[in-house]
């Protein structure tokens, strides 16, 4: 199991910024002066894959099999522990954004993306367009309930976004296409590490009230410090553990030039959020659950 690495806050405020940051981090002394890589200049943010945090479920593999236990925050590419079970996560937003994912039932040959609609901007206002446009897709939800799945160019076209679209003609079913409120966020307890934050399904109300908090704070994003930490919650499937978002103040002066520059690599770049892995932590719940 991969362990933490050393605290990037306390070396920023002791020794002076990102020159020290980079130094804990093993660049030798002649690259001090360097503020960034050279020779990526062509790789675009939108080229990059990053990794996403997951919350170990008591019904994840990696619970089951022993590797991690329930509640911890973790990395989905790596394994890498970043916060047991209880513990706050400390980090800073750098990015966000939001897309609909189109998801085949996992009980459907085991699941998978179907399709993505990611935010375009037509006539002043957003829309979200399919990466599949015009396309249908045969799935059987549940396993069992065969159900067709047909994309417009938009999703406010076709409605996959709204209740009753998961089995088209039964309004009392779910939904088909699954919101993602994506952040890109870094932490500085853990020598800067950059991840991303995907929020959906149980947890849509956990991003709509963290929206809340960035769009009403008077400050850049990237200057405010906030603690990631689970918590028990539960709805009609059972028990299961979220994630709860909370301030807490604000970063140095240093760390503020740093996430600055570092915010500035995914301005208006349309990120792509690993999701290889179906989330297991996300339950969907139907509209009474609401």
């Amino acid at each position: 199991m991969a362990k933490k690495t050393g605290t990037a806050v306390a070396t920023v405020e002791a020794k002076g910024g990102a020159v020290a940051r980079k130094q804990e981090a093993g660049l030798p002394e002649y690259l001090k002066d360097y503020t960034g890589p050279r020779g990526t200049e062509g790789i675009e943010s939108n080229d990059l894959t990053i990794p996403r945090i997951k919350i170990a479920q008591g019904t994840s593999d990696e619970v089951k099999d022993g590797t991690l236990k329930e509640g911890t925050l973790f990395l989905n590419l790596t394994k890498e522990v970043l916060a047991e079970n209880g513990k706050p996560l400390a980090f800073v937003p750098l990015w966000r954004g939001k897309e609909y994912i189109l998801w085949r039932p996992r009980k459907d040959n085991g699941g998978g993306i179907l399709a993505r609609a990611k935010p375009v901007v037509v006539d002043g206002r957003t829309r979200y367009q399919w990466d599949k446009p015009n396309t249908t897709f045969d799935v059987k939800v549940d396993g069992k309930i065969a159900a067709k799945w047909t994309t417009k160019k938009f999703i406010d076209e076709d409605g996959l976004d709204q209740w009753g679209s998961e089995i088209p003609g039964n309004a009392d079913s779910g939904i088909a296409a699954t919101a993602h409120h994506n952040y890109v966020i870094v932490l500085p307890e853990l020598g800067d590490m950059v991840a991303a934050l995907s929020l959906s399904r149980s947890s849509a109300k956990k991003a709509k009230n963290f929206n809340s908090i960035l769009k009403l704070g008077t400050a850049p994003m990237w200057a405010r410090l906030f603690n990631a930490i689970t918590v028990d919650e539960q709805n009609d499937q059972g028990k299961f553990k979220n994630v709860d978002l909370s301030a807490n103040g604000f970063a140095s002066a240093e760390q503020f030039a740093v996430y600055a520059d570092m915010a500035k690599g995914f301005a208006g770049k349309s990120i792509v959020v690993d999701q290889s892995d179906e989330d297991d932590e996300e339950v969907q719940t139907g509209p009474k659950a609401l």
